[in-house]
C-alpha cells in the first residue's frame, strides 16, 4: 500500500494526487492518505475508477510531465478495524 502525508486540502476538502502515483498505488495494492492525523484508505479497484483533470503539468524538476487527480478527503471512521 502506499502512503501518501498531505499538507494542505485543495478548496478545504480534496487531496491532488499525480496520475502517477495512482498508476503506483494500484500496484501496490492500494493508497493510505494521511492528512492531520486523519487517515484515508482507497483500494486498487477505487483508484482504477478515478479520472486525472484533462490539464498536464510540467515537472519543475525535469522530470514526468502529470495530470492532477483530485480525491475528495473523507477519513475512515477510527473505530472501524481496517483489513489487510
Amino acid at each position: 500500500m502506499l502512503t501518501k502525508l498531505v499538507k494542505k486540502l485543495w478548496k478545504g476538502e480534496y487531496v491532488s494526487i499525480r496520475d502517477y502515483e495512482a498508476e503506483a498505488a494500484i500496484k501496490q495494492g492500494g493508497l493510505k492518505l494521511i492528512h492531520n492525523n486523519k487517515v484515508m484508505y482507497l483500494e486498487s479497484h477505487q483508484i482504477e475508477k478515478l479520472k486525472p483533470s484533462s490539464k498536464v503539468f510540467k515537472s519543475k524538476t525535469g522530470g514526468k510531465d502529470y495530470q492532477l487527480i483530485d480525491i475528495k478527503f473523507l477519513p475512515d471512521d477510527p473505530r472501524q478495524e481496517k483489513l489487510i
